[in-house]
């Protein structure tokens, strides 16, 4: 049986393939929750884009990567550099 995580992943996955897919509609939608909700989004999309650097790393090694995956090494460079900067206190951001 798979988690709710699992499942919320693939769906992301799925709706993300279909070429009338907008993700500016999905971004604004997430963007108009509840505080807590929005400090748990964030968590995932950091999360998301520490993962996606990792691959871009290991995709460079092996002479092929994509521009997202590009942006998302640049991002989470960024990441790390603010979170030495400020201390988060709602988020919980990887180190």
């Amino acid at each position: 049986m798979k988690t709710t995580e699992m499942k919320l992943a693939e769906a992301i996955a799925d709706a993300t393939d279909d070429h009338y897919f907008n993700s500016s509609i999905v971004a604004h939608s997430l963007a108009d929750q509840p505080y807590h909700t929005i400090d748990r989004i964030m968590e995932m999309i950091v999360k998301t884009i520490r993962y996606q650097a990792q691959r871009h790393n290991n995709d460079w090694e092996n002479g092929r990567t994509s521009e997202g995956l590009f942006l998302a090494n640049e991002l989470n460079n960024y990441i790390q550099e603010i979170t030495k900067k400020y201390q988060f206190n709602n988020l919980s951001l990887p180190k």
